[in-house]
């Protein structure tokens, strides 16, 4: 990289020289074209994670769909449960009922 500046004797002078480089040589087009040329690969990477993120967002929502409907069969089987204990106790004390008037 080689930065030249103008004196006030009008002569061009060079002020910055890098000699071994990171990046492929190319000829300069301006300041603001210079800082997207050094990172090309900083805007696809953003898109790739930004699609990256898109897919796990729509991975969780489908995950939290799954469990909202595991918790809802639960739940479901719970009260199914919780009524067949609630008719085996009935039967029990009617059982029981039972055998207290035949025994007096």
């Amino acid at each position: 990289m080689i930065l030249v500046r103008k004196v006030s004797s009008g002569k061009w002078v060079v002020t910055k020289f890098v000699k071994e480089h990171t990046h492929p040589l190319t000829p300069g087009k301006g300041r603001r074209d210079c800082i997207y040329d050094q990172y090309p690969n900083e805007h696809d990477k953003i898109r790739e994670l930004s699609q990256q993120l898109a897919i796990e967002k729509k991975r969780a929502a489908t995950y939290k769909r799954h469990l909202d409907l595991i918790f809802e069969h639960i739940e479901e089987h719970n009260e199914s449960l919780s009524k067949k204990i609630q008719h085996i106790v009935e039967s029990v004390k009617e059982i029981e009922g039972k055998e207290q008037q035949q025994h007096r």
